[in-house]
C-alpha cells in the first residue's frame, strides 16, 4: 500500500498526530507539506518528506500556495502509484485541485476548531466559514476522521453524509510522556513549578496565564511560571512578562527538554480559547501532572471523572485560585496525576490509532476499486 500523508511541517497538532500515525503504519508513505520555504525531497528522522513552497501564512491555518501546485502533486502521486491520500487540516491551497477531481481516494482528519472563544461577530463568521469548508470537503472525499467524537453530529446536523464519518482519537507516546526524572530538578529547587507549552497564538490565551501568576505569586511564595513554545505572540509575551524574574520563556526546545521540564512541574494549565483535540492535554497527564484546562474541545471528556480540572469563567482569578489549591494540596494533586496518567494509557496508544487509521485505509481502497469495476 502506497500512502500519501498531506500535513504542516513542524507545526501544530496536525503534524504530530502524522509523524505518530506513520511510526505505528508499516507502508510506503510520503508526507507532503506546503507550509514552509522548502521545496522537493527531503529525508528526515525516518520519514519522507515532499515539500510544496509557501506563498502565505493566514493565521497559521491556511496556508497560499504556488500556483500550479496541485499539478506538481498530481504527478507526483502517479509517479509514486498512491493508493490512498490522507490530508490533515489545516489546509493548503493545492487540495482544492485534488477536491475538485478526485483522483485518487481521500480522507481528511479534521484538526480545526469548531469552538473558539470569540465575540459573537467573529465566532459567527468564524463557524459560517467552517461550516461552509466542512460541506464542501464531505461532498468531494471518501471519509472524514474526527479526532474529537462530539463533531460528529455536529458534521451531521451540517449535512454530510454520516456514512462518511468516522470517529479515531488522537493519541500520545505514553512511553515518551512518562512520570520520571529531570535534569532540571536542581534549577527548580524548592520553588513549585507551574508549566505551559505549546504554540504562542491568540488562541492559547497565554496572556491570561501570566496576568493570574501575579496572583498566584501572592498566595504561594517559592513559584515560577515556565512557558514552552514559540508563535506569533512570543515577542508581546515575552515583553508582558519581561519584569518578572520568575516568569520564564524558553523558545523551541526538543522533545527531550519537554518531557524534563513537564517531569519536574507541578501543574499544568492550558487556557486556550478553543481546541479541537488537544495533543498537549494529553502529554502532560500522561506524565502523571494534574491539568486545568478551558472547556475546549473534547477537554470535558479526557478531564472528567477526576482526570483534571476545567475553567468556567476564563478569568485571572479562577486560574490562580485553582492553582493555589493545586499546589497547596500535594494529595489532590498525586490522585489527579494517576488518574489522567491511567486514562491516557487505556485510550490513547498510538499503537491502537495507527491501527485504527490503516484498516480504514484498506476499506477505502477496496471500496474505490470495486467502484472502478
Amino acid at each position: 500500500m502506497n500512502i500519501a500523508e498531506i500535513t504542516t511541517y513542524k507545526e501544530g497538532g496536525a503534524y504530530t498526530h502524522v509523524v505518530e500515525l506513520v511510526k505505528g503504519i508499516k507502508e510506503d508513505i510520503v508526507i507532503i507539506t506546503g507550509n514552509t520555504k522548502k521545496s522537493g525531497y527531503q529525508k528526515e528522522d525516518g520519514h519522507l518528506y515532499y515539500h510544496i513552497p509557501l506563498l502565505k501564512s493566514i493565521w497559521e491555518v491556511f496556508f497560499v500556495n504556488p500556483p500550479g501546485s496541485y499539478q506538481i502533486i498530481e504527478d507526483l502521486l502517479k509517479e509514486r502509484k498512491v493508493d490512498i491520500v490522507h490530508f490533515h487540516s489545516p489546509l493548503f491551497t493545492f487540495l482544492y485541485g485534488m477536491l475538485k477531481k478526485k483522483e485518487f481516494p481521500l480522507i481528511m482528519t479534521t484538526h480545526y476548531l469548531l469552538d473558539v472563544k470569540l465575540n459573537d461577530s467573529a465566532a459567527l463568521l468564524y463557524s459560517s466559514f467552517i461550516k461552509r469548508m466542512t460541506n464542501y470537503i464531505g461532498k468531494n472525499v471518501d471519509r472524514i476522521v474526527c479526532v474529537n467524537e462530539d463533531y460528529i453530529p455536529v458534521f451531521k446536523n451540517w449535512g454530510v453524509d454520516p456514512k462518511k464519518l468516522i470517529y479515531i482519537p488522537n493519541g500520545v507516546d505514553t512511553k515518551k510522556f512518562s512520570p520520571g526524572k529531570s535534569k532540571f530538578e536542581n534549577k527548580f529547587q524548592n520553588h513549585k513549578l507551574i508549566l505551559y507549552f505549546g504554540r504562542l497564538h491568540y488562541q492559547k490565551n497565554v496572556d491570561l496565564l501570566i496576568r493570574s501568576f501575579k496572583l498566584i505569586k501572592e498566595k504561594i511564595g517559592k513559584v515560577k511560571l515556565v512557558i514552552v513554545g514559540t508563535g506569533n505572540d512570543f515577542d508581546k509575551l515575552k515583553k508582558m512578562s519581561a519584569d518578572d524574574k520568575d516568569i520564564i520563556m524558553t523558545g523551541f526546545v526538543s522533545d527531550e527538554d519537554l518531557v524534563n521540564y513537564l517531569r519536574v512541574s507541578d501543574v499544568v494549565v492550558f487556557p486556550s480559547r478553543g481546541e479541537n483535540a488537544s495533543f498537549t492535554l494529553m502529554e502532560a497527564m500522561a506524565c502523571k501532572l494534574p491539568v486545568i484546562s478551558s472547556d475546549v474541545g473534547n477537554a470535558k471528556k479526557i478531564l472528567g471523572e477526576g482526570r483534571g480540572l476545567l475553567l468556567k469563567k476564563y478569568t485571572e482569578e479562577e486560574i490562580a485560585e485553582i492553582c493555589i489549591d493545586i499546589l497547596n494540596n500535594e494529595k489532590k494533586a498525586k490522585k489527579i496525576g494517576e488518574n489522567a496518567r491511567k486514562y491516557v494509557e487505556k485510550h490513547h496508544s498510538w499503537e491502537i490509532i495507527s491501527k485504527k487509521t490503516q484498516d480504514l485505509y484498506k476499506v477505502v481502497i477496496k471500496e474505490k476499486s470495486l467502484v472502478k469495476k
